[in-house]
């Protein structure tokens, strides 16, 4: 049987716990937040991601949805900055 794009999704995102990432988030009519943190843990529904920004520390979650929907941009921190998803 195969995957549904949300497994192959959480299956990727699970690849990456402990490495960082950058990632972007739309947040409509032309505005995005850009950021870097690294990916803590992964859940039934959702994943984790430990974010340092400006001295404060902070974990931020995101569900699997949020990426298959392009809300939400991922890009692995290595040579060729792998996009997840």
């Amino acid at each position: 049987m195969p995957k549904s794009p949300v497994k192959k999704v959480k299956g990727a995102v699970e690849e990456c716990v402990g490495k960082k990432v950058k990632f972007k988030i739309k947040k409509g009519k032309s505005r995005s937040q850009f950021s870097e943190g690294v990916i803590l843990d992964t859940y039934p529904s959702i994943f984790t991601v430990f974010v340092e920004k400006c001295g404060h520390n902070r974990i931020v979650s995101f569900n699997y949805i949020d990426i298959l929907t392009n809300n939400v941009e991922f890009y692995v921190c290595d040579d060729a900055e792998t996009r997840i998803g």
